[in-house]
């Protein structure tokens, strides 16, 4: 990396393997395809895609179906390019160099990646339970005077789930700008993304990339007062979002409860997998997601990749197993429960 600055020289770029056969369980996919209807409905609306023209820069009618489902107002929207164009375009608005920004660890790396990219400090409060302490996240604004707080509830990757009481609790503790990553919320036994319409220093972002099993058109959103959707737009780049995200995104929240089914299969699922994990030995960690977190020797994983079934290895001991379909997560338990016989 000849030409980087200085200030980038350590860092090493993000790569994803591609992984094309067995059983993937390690990136917080979901194991389903959209609903047919969706798809269906997508299908006939291509027809009418002109392809030869830019997509429409301010995500109207998209912004406008998610403004309805949330019973909000449509300056109340933006959409990028996953919730991570989104998300980074808050760290570059609001961090100086210098500026602390506080979040829980582990938390979703790439708060970190972001902090750094404008020269501001990351503070991760971690916890050796691999538990989120509401108080001592606050001891620590308290103590750095952040100007970005994170929130990723359910947390990625542990899968813990902050009651709404304890986010309001941190929300109200600090004047810091508040970013509630709700990527998982979905999952969970309550959906509080409506909380940035009470608070002016919150703001939530969203994804159509778990529950609505549609990663592949990477497409994210936020929700907050119109003043901080428009400090996003000052930084988000033109026509980032296509024209078939769009389109796809917009028949997806229109259709939400058709998800519903394959939402409940998936909680259905992880609690069975949580008990069979437990009944093995491994330390499994309670999950509002659609994952589950997982200590467990490196020895299990070698063993599951003989058997082409792929987790995500933190480092080691440490684990994520993505909720799959029941025969996926069938042969995941037979394969670990053969090698704990041996």
């Amino acid at each position: 990396m000849k030409y980087i600055k200085n200030s980038f020289k350590n860092m090493v770029p993000y790569h994803s393997s591609l992984i094309t056969d067995g059983i993937i369980l390690n990136a917080n996919e979901s194991p389903y395809d959209p609903p047919k209807e969706v798809i269906d409905l997508f299908k006939k609306e291509l027809d009418k895609v002109e392809f030869n023209r830019y997509p429409d820069m301010d995500e109207r009618e998209l912004a406008s179906s998610i403004a309805k489902h949330f019973n909000v107002n449509s300056d109340n929207v933006t959409i990028g390019v996953g919730s991570d164009e989104l998300l980074d375009c808050v760290f570059r608005a609001v961090i100086d160099k210098g500026d602390k920004v506080v979040s829980f660890s582990p938390s979703f790396s790439m708060y970190k990646v972001f902090t750094e990219l404008v020269g501001g400090e990351f503070i991760g409060v971690y916890d050796e339970n691999y538990k989120i302490d509401v108080d001592s996240i606050i001891k620590a604004i308290k103590d750095n005077n952040p100007k970005l707080v994170l929130i990723c509830s359910p947390n990625n990757p542990t899968g813990e789930y902050l009651e709404e009481k304890d986010v309001r609790k941190i929300v109200e503790s600090t004047e810091a700008l508040v970013l509630l990553d709700l990527a998982y919320i979905d999952f969970s036994k309550y959906d509080y993304t409506r909380l940035a319409m009470e608070y002016d220093n919150v703001i939530s972002f969203r994804t159509f990339s778990k529950a609505m099993s549609l990663p592949s058109i990477r497409c994210g959103y936020a929700i907050s007062n119109s003043d901080n959707i428009d400090m996003i737009n000052v930084i988000k780049a033109p026509y980032s979002v296509t024209t078939i995200s769009q389109i796809l995104a917009n028949i997806a929240i229109n259709n939400y409860d058709l998800y519903k089914n394959q939402i409940e299969l998936i909680k259905d699922e992880r609690k069975r997998l949580f008990v069979e994990l437990n009944n093995l030995g491994f330390k499994v960690f309670d999950s509002e997601a659609n994952f589950i977190f997982v200590l467990m020797d490196d020895k299990y994983n070698d063993i599951l990749l003989q058997n082409k079934i792929y987790i995500r290895k933190f480092k080691s001991g440490i684990y994520r197993i993505t909720i799959g379909s029941r025969i996926e997560n069938d042969k995941l338990l037979e394969v670990l429960k053969c090698a704990k016989q041996k």
